[in-house]
């Protein structure tokens, strides 16, 4: 027995009845196996209370057939009508032996049942047709002594039992029929839901793998937008580098990043790519932050900003004739907005609501450069500063220690206008405090230049260190003079003491010729007036 063919297709009619036919084709050997056990249980004791041949031959050929029809591989419309046909000679065997009064109407609903559940709702009507004319025949024939009962023992049968048993028949039958109907019926109608479900799902399904992976490659590049800005930390390469590849990754027809003024009233177009973004960036373009533009709702609520109506984009957006939807989101850094990121498409419903947080994402992403690179710029001026500061700091104490003290020394008389001079700057964080200057009869080498180098870069440090101490040192004898001063003063238990005390020890800190000290309000008035 071959399998039936699935159709391709899971919506359709002949689904619910492959799947019937399916259950059918494989119940069949069930069913005619279970005959041929339990009618060899019923056939021996059936024989043996027989009294006639011709049942016993009646028997004994329909379960043979039933077994060769069983055993050997036949089609399923070989099996069914072998099936059908063995109940229906039962049935005219039981009719034949006792009567309509004996078992026979019980053989003729069990074809009437299995002709519809086994084969079709036509086929019950059929086997009804074809009971209905066998009584007909068959009680014509034994009513008028043409057949004659084999079973003596039989009740005999008047017409009327005969129409009583045809019309319990169409009876049941009818019902059968129409309650089998019924439940093929529902069943279809189970199985199309089934159907319609199954599909459902598996749109769902590729709706969802789809989805999943525009998802994926959405995030793929908004990662690449955002490796590629991460690394750059001057704002001048951030913003064009940001737009293109917003523009190149996602294929958008115009990306923009609007920045606020240091007004914070105003959000001026700072980059933009493509064509259209030239000629926005020549007119020096810029929002009120108070305005009704998507740039300006977006910077104010700190939310991105959705518009698909192509209409309400012409209006709003004359210069972009190609756009069909665009997107707005705030650039913010904790709760500080920077601006906006703008972005439009010429293909219809590009931006989704769902797409919002990933969108944001990027230019979070964006944001964190741009506050990047201003802080490294501030670092790096405050560096400038301070390496500026420690310049002058250096310039003018060199300066001044110069000026007390000679600090120039000299080994040998060789002439340098005469030899090979080499001059090495005493350098000290960018800043020159002096030199080494040296001379020699031969050419000097690369490796002599470089230890001179090095013991004027560990010289400068050691002249700097030294020079430290000593204004340590002299800030520390400054110090403790002062102390000394001040406890001597504070010890003199009278005005006068401390008038005395304070002139003597000026004078002998100071080594001063003459010391005078006054305490008097007129100079005060004096000044006053």
């Amino acid at each position: 027995m071959t399998e039936p063919i699935a159709p391709k297709t899971l919506d359709t009619p002949q689904t619910t009845e492959w799947v019937y036919k399916t259950w059918r084709e494989r119940f069949i050997l069930p069913l005619l196996i279970g005959v041929l056990v339990f009618g060899a249980i019923a056939l021996f004791p059936a024989i043996s209370a027989s009294e006639s041949l011709i049942i016993d031959a009646i028997f004994i050929t329909t379960y043979l057939l039933v077994a060769f029809t069983t055993i050997f591989r036949f089609s399923y419309g070989v099996r069914i009508a072998v099936f059908l046909l063995s109940i229906y000679v039962l049935g005219i065997g039981e009719l034949v032996s006792l009567n309509i009064l004996g078992d026979g109407l019980f053989y003729f609903l069990a074809l009437v049942i299995f002709a519809t559940m086994l084969h079709s709702p036509r086929a019950g009507i059929i086997s009804v047709a074809s009971s209905i004319v066998t009584f007909i025949v068959i009680g014509w024939l034994i009513n008028n002594n043409y057949i004659v009962v084999l079973n003596s023992s039989a009740t005999p049968a008047k017409i009327a039992d005969w129409f009583s048993a045809g019309a319990a028949l169409i009876m049941f039958g009818v019902v059968i029929i129409i309650g089998f109907r019924q439940l093929e019926s529902e069943f279809s109608a189970a199985q199309s839901q089934i159907s319609s479900t199954l599909t459902e799902l598996r749109e769902e399904r590729n709706n969802l793998e789809t989805r999943v992976e525009e998802r994926t490659l959405q995030l793929r590049r908004i990662n690449e937008v955002e490796r590629a800005v991460s690394a750059i930390l001057n704002i001048d390469e951030i913003l064009p580098m940001s737009t293109r590849f917003v523009q190149n990754e996602f294929g958008f027809y115009y990306t923009a990043i609007y920045l606020l003024d240091p007004t914070g009233q105003w959000a001026e177009l700072k980059e933009a790519a493509g064509e259209a973004g030239r000629l926005m960036m020549e007119k020096k373009v810029r929002f009120n932050i108070n305005g009704k533009s998507q740039v300006a709702q977006a910077i104010r609520t700190k939310t991105g900003q959705i518009m698909r109506d192509t209409n309400q984009i012409k209006i709003d957006n004359p210069m972009f004739p190609y756009t069909r939807s665009l997107v707005v989101v705030p650039l913010v850094v904790g709760d500080t907005v920077l601006g906006a990121l703008e972005m439009h498409s010429s293909r219809d419903n590009e931006f989704l609501p769902q797409d919002l947080d990933a969108y944001q994402n990027m230019a979070n992403g964006i944001s964190i450069s741009i506050e990047n690179s201003r802080l490294f710029q501030e670092a790096q001026q405050s560096i400038m500063e301070m390496q500026a500061t420690q310049r002058q700091y250096l310039e003018s104490s060199w300066n001044s220690l110069s000026l007390e003290k000679s600090l120039n020394y000299a080994l040998g008389d060789m002439e340098f206008e005469d030899s090979n001079p080499l001059e090495i700057p005493l350098s000290l964080r960018n800043q020159t405090i002096g030199q080494i200057l040296a001379a020699g009869e031969t050419e000097w080498s690369s490796e002599q230049k470089n230890l001179i180098e090095a013991i004027a870069a560990q010289a400068t440090l050691a002249l700097e260190n030294a020079r430290l101490v000593e204004n340590s040192q002299l800030t520390a004898s400054q110090e403790r003079l002062t102390n000394e001063i001040i406890a001597k003063i504070w010890s003199s238990p009278n005005m006068d003491g401390i008038l005395q005390t304070t002139v003597r020890e000026l004078g002998r800190s100071l080594e001063a010729a003459e010391v005078q000290i006054e305490v008097s309000m007129e100079g005060l008035n004096d000044n006053k007036q």
